[in-house]
């Protein structure tokens, strides 16, 4: 058992540099590299969405989707960990523990706000909301790379 912590810890050592600096997923280096055009409008605001140049994380996580109903949810499918009200809305995701609530996520193109919790035992997975659509998540289920806005 010990040698299994002292193993990740090992890992989490060698890790944590390359996520801090938004480096290396996946084994390609991920670098923004802003584009200045006098002509080029300004994007349209997405729910408090960073500028281009804000630091973020990439993860490889397993998606899945969910839609707000009692099955698929606890008693209260339309109020998330956040208090937010999210049916009828398709902009929100539940994210690992680690995250803040609040949170901005970028899931195949796609920008979502993390207003719920996964459970404990789903650590690095996220569930998008897909409210009512009973196609959506097994159209977003499946492993990607999860963009994660920092501030």
């Amino acid at each position: 058992m010990r040698r299994d912590w002292r193993l990740i810890a090992i890992i989490a050592a060698i890790i944590a540099p390359i996520v801090a600096t938004g480096g290396i997923v996946g084994g390609a280096n991920r670098v923004q590299i802003p584009v200045h055009s006098p002509n080029a409008a300004a994007p349209p605001e997405f729910a408090g969405a960073q500028p281009a140049n804000t630091p973020a994380l990439y993860m490889e996580a397993y998606v899945t989707g969910y839609n707000t109903v009692r099955g698929q949810t606890d008693d209260t499918p339309c109020v998330a960990a956040s208090g937010a009200n999210i049916c009828g809305r398709r902009d929100t995701a539940a994210c690992p523990r680690l995250l803040d609530l609040g949170t901005i996520v970028e899931i195949n193109g796609r920008k979502y706000v993390c207003e719920d919790r996964m459970a404990e035992r789903f650590r690095g997975s996220f569930d998008i909301n897909c409210d009512k659509d009973r196609s959506c998540p097994y159209e977003v289920a499946g492993w990607t790379t999860v963009r994660i806005f920092l501030e």
